[in-house]
């Protein structure tokens, strides 16, 4: 299979309940990365989560973050594309924001390197983020005066999340804007909070799989997923699994369905297919 690209999501996928990789998995694909496995992921996490999350995990290929947002060299931990919002549509989001009461995370990419931007943090799921960003990854945030300056600073993702019985309403104007891609899913680890994402059109898992494929020159590219944000990414793949725990919308679309992440289900499915 050496011209097979392979792509699994993290949470509820890879990653076990408590956000980490297990020992079983992680022995696994060491020994097969260090082997040349053709392995990435795609994942609505930004880099400041994902490389404390995979540390010691001999990764190469470009990772796939934020939904495809950006794509992120593991080896020199940089970001070698970015899909920048429009500076229309950028406006445009903010405004819909403020009618509804919102004030999210804006994620920018003036270089090479990422940065979350906030104003204050006006919410109790805000402040959960954030406290939980800075205790477990160090995440680094830049507190700004206005999220309406941050159109010379290359935005590419805007990030709410909060009860559906409030997003709802927000998410139906979001999908009527031009110049922008929305996604809308629950959260894996609090069932009755869902994640709101704003991004460019041409940013998502669907996008980012693309292009790696183009830049490794894959023919087949096999996908891993769990929840609804993982449909994007079985859309780009020629075969998809899901694993057990995967929602059902997920497994209706699925070529196969594999043990549970807690049984470590997608390593396992690798160990098998190269031992």
């Amino acid at each position: 299979m050496t011209d097979t690209l392979f792509v699994t999501d993290l949470d509820g996928t890879l990653l076990q309940p408590d956000v980490t990789v297990s020992d079983r998995s992680f022995a696994i694909l060491s020994e097969l990365l260090e082997r040349g496995l053709p392995l990435t992921v795609a994942t609505a996490r930004t880099s400041f989560s994902v490389m404390p999350i995979l540390r010691g995990l001999p990764f190469r290929l470009p990772l796939i973050l934020q939904n495809g947002s950006v794509l992120h060299d593991p080896v020199h931990d940089r970001i070698v594309h970015a899909a920048v919002i429009g500076a229309e549509a950028f406006q445009a989001v903010l405004a819909l924001f403020a009618e509804f009461g919102f004030n999210g995370f804006v994620f920018c990419v003036p270089a090479d390197q990422l940065e979350c931007c906030y104003t204050e943090l006006t919410t109790e799921h805000m402040r959960q983020y954030y406290a939980e960003r800075r205790m477990k990854y160090d995440k680094p945030f830049r507190q700004v005066g206005s999220l309406h300056a941050l159109t010379e600073r290359n935005p590419v993702f805007l990030s709410l999340h909060g009860p559906p019985v409030r997003l709802d309403p927000l998410y139906a104007r979001l999908r009527e804007l031009p110049g922008i891609s929305v996604t809308y899913y629950r959260d894996v680890y609090e069932r009755d909070i869902w994640y709101l994402e704003v991004s460019a059109p041409d940013a998502s898992k669907y996008h980012g799989i693309c292009r790696l494929r183009e830049m490794t020159g894959a023919g087949t590219v096999i996908g891993f997923g769990d929840n609804h944000n993982d449909i994007p990414l079985f859309r780009a793949c020629d075969r998809k699994i899901a694993v057990g725990n995967a929602a059902d919308e997920l497994k209706s679309l699925a070529d196969e369905i594999i043990g549970c992440n807690t049984e470590n289900a997608v390593a396992e499915y690798l160990h098998a297919l190269f031992s």
